[in-house]
């Protein structure tokens, strides 16, 4: 079974927090992990003002663990289908007078265009809205 990781979830594993480690180190035995381009987006701006903010160090450091992290981890595209699919979640959304970011619409559109309903995440607030998801928090 395939569990999504939401940026929260990659940003608190490069930032070596213990309770994300073990989550991931017990759900990989049975599962296999993905992440989104979305994710890889929001990543990389969090890298880029890194850089500009703190240190060329401190982003070297993070971008190695980064590409270490992407090396074995499936990436999933936002193409047509699922472009669509989260026009729908939107719309769903929009319906019963929600809103949530954007970029989690876009992810939970490539997910659920995916077959993929688990997703591990601290941002329960805004995926808790959206039909069809089961939330994994740490």
């Amino acid at each position: 079974m395939m569990i999504m990781l939401d940026t929260t979830a990659c940003i608190d594993y490069l930032n070596g927090d213990p309770k994300i480690k073990e989550v991931l180190f017990r759900t990989e035995k049975n599962n296999l992990l993905g992440i989104t381009t979305i994710t890889v987006y929001e990543i990389s701006i969090g890298l880029e003002r890194t850089k500009r903010k703190i240190s060329e160090t401190r982003y070297e450091d993070l971008y190695k663990k980064w590409i270490e992290f992407l090396s074995g981890i499936e990436i999933f595209p936002l193409n047509i289908k699922e472009a669509e699919r989260a026009a729908q979640v939107s719309d769903n959304l929009d319906a019963k007078g929600e809103k949530i970011d954007d970029n989690d619409i876009l992810i939970a559109g490539i997910m659920l265009s995916n077959g993929i309903t688990k997703i591990l995440t601290r941002n329960t607030s805004h995926f808790e809205k959206i039909e069809g998801l089961e939330i994994i928090t740490y």
